[in-house]
């Protein structure tokens, strides 16, 4: 097990790179923003201070809880990251989901990954899995939720229940295994060493699963001032969050599939709930600001966290140089 409380510091040039690339992605994510600030302050004046405040940190407690789910299989793989230092690598890697394509996210996590003494290729593996676990995941919750509050859903988006079975064969340990020799032959890169046992890939799955529900309160939450909610509608948002997500995801040349997972998320619930057009977009529009200032929070507070450790550690050094020491 890799377990290094002290991680390697970054050179000068790779930190550069880093607030750099991270500067891209908060621009960029800004920019498709801006175009649509019309429909985010109509979405915000129809919303209650105090539903806002719960959504955020509904938001919240789902971001954290997927972090659960890659900590999990990092684990597995046999990676134990100290706490802390994991949350830096996962949260500030999701900030590259802002740029168009979907696998920046699993490139920081393996530049990040390094100064844990992890390997570039395992880093990679264990996002791809993480990506594989959460879309499985979603689509066992989008199709066990969804047909039963909305029968008509699956008229359009009918091949989610044909994922189900070929998602969550994928996720056998024996399957993984072969998937990475596989992907190790087109990379080129030797991803077939993570070995992970069923343990913690059910583990991943159900922190995952959690997530998609926890997510799916969000949602509830935001629809408090405009709607109804109940047990019904409530679980009519957990799939629709979940589906919406898998559409997204799939719009890849998009940042963080804006557009498709909204465009998802409004067609669903002013079917189900029922709402009209504006008030659905205003859902999902404030669902999305909401989550974006979540993933720039956590970004921050990591920035910040490692910044006051490495204070810590020179403070230390200058202290043990100079010939002070703790009084016995």
């Amino acid at each position: 097990m890799t377990d290094l409380p002290t991680p390697a510091k970054p050179s000068r040039a790779k930190s550069v790179v880093r607030i750099v690339g991270l500067v891209v992605a908060l621009v960029l994510c800004v920019a498709f923003l801006v175009p649509r600030a019309g429909d985010i302050a109509d979405a915000f004046t129809r919303q209650d201070p105090w539903t806002l405040v719960a959504a955020l940190l509904t938001g919240a407690a789902a971001t954290f809880v997927t972090f659960l789910s890659w900590r999990a299989l990092m684990h597995g793989a046999g990676h134990r990251i100290p706490f802390r230092a994991a949350q830096r690598v996962f949260f500030l890697s999701q900030i590259g989901k802002y740029v168009p394509g979907s696998v920046w996210p699993i490139v920081a996590q393996a530049d990040l990954g390094r100064e844990h003494r992890v390997p570039a290729a395992q880093s990679v593996a264990v996002g791809m899995l993480t990506l594989l676990v959460s879309c499985g995941a979603g689509v066992s919750v989008a199709a066990l939720t969804i047909p039963f509050v909305q029968p008509d859903a699956f008229a359009h988006y009918w091949f989610v229940v044909l994922l189900v079975p070929v998602v969550l064969a994928a996720l056998h340990p024996a399957v993984l295994r072969f998937g990475l020799r596989l992907a190790s032959r087109v990379t080129r890169r030797d991803l077939g060493t993570v070995e992970l046992r069923t343990a913690a890939v059910v583990r991943a799955f159900g922190w995952a699963v959690l997530a998609w529900v926890v997510f799916g309160l969000h949602i509830a939450l935001v629809l408090v001032p405009l709607a109804s909610v109940d047990l019904r509608v409530t679980t009519l948002t957990v799939g629709a969050y979940a589906l919406a997500w898998l559409v997204g995801f799939l719009v890849f040349f998009l940042p963080a599939g804006l557009g498709g997972r909204e465009a998802v998320l409004t067609a669903l619930l002013a079917a189900g709930v029922p709402l009209g057009s504006s008030a659905s977009v205003s859902v999902a529009v404030t669902s999305r600001v909401l989550l974006t200032v979540v993933d720039v929070v956590f970004a921050g507070a990591a920035v910040v966290g490692e910044r006051r450790r490495r204070a810590g550690i020179d403070a230390g050094s200058a202290s043990v140089g100079s010939g002070e020491g703790p009084t016995p």
